[in-house]
């Protein structure tokens, strides 16, 4: 092997590590985000009814592709029920405060079908 491809074959190692640190401090910052927007006050807005499950497929998406590209060899199925059982034990916090918030089997089943699509 010359040279040239031991560097380019370093260097294609040093951005795969770079990347998947990247996508481990991105799943603290989401979950961060999500454990602050689940557990301080709903403000409400405007639009169709459960229309903020959009907001929970989305969340939890987002959530299980950065863990999916942080631990590459975490199996799918380990990572959509973490992302699932994260999401369960908020909603069981948002029914044990009170600020506003109760817990919602339907929020559940959006953070669920999120995770699933993402980390499937």
């Amino acid at each position: 092997m010359s040279q040239d491809q031991t560097l380019a074959k370093c260097a294609s190692r040093v951005k795969a590590t770079s990347m998947i640190h990247l996508f481990r401090v991105s799943s603290v910052a989401v979950a961060l985000a999500i454990i602050f927007l689940s557990l301080t006050p709903n403000v409400e807005t405007s639009g169709p009814e459960h229309a903020d499950k959009v907001n929970h497929l989305i969340a939890y998406g987002g959530l299980a592709g950065c863990i999916g590209f942080g631990w590459p060899k975490l199996r799918a199925l380990y990572l959509v029920a973490g992302a699932f059982l994260f999401g369960v034990g908020l909603e069981f916090a948002q029914g044990l405060g009170g600020y506003g918030r109760t817990a919602s089997a339907l929020d559940a089943l959006a953070n669920f079908t999120g995770a699933a699509a993402a980390g499937l």
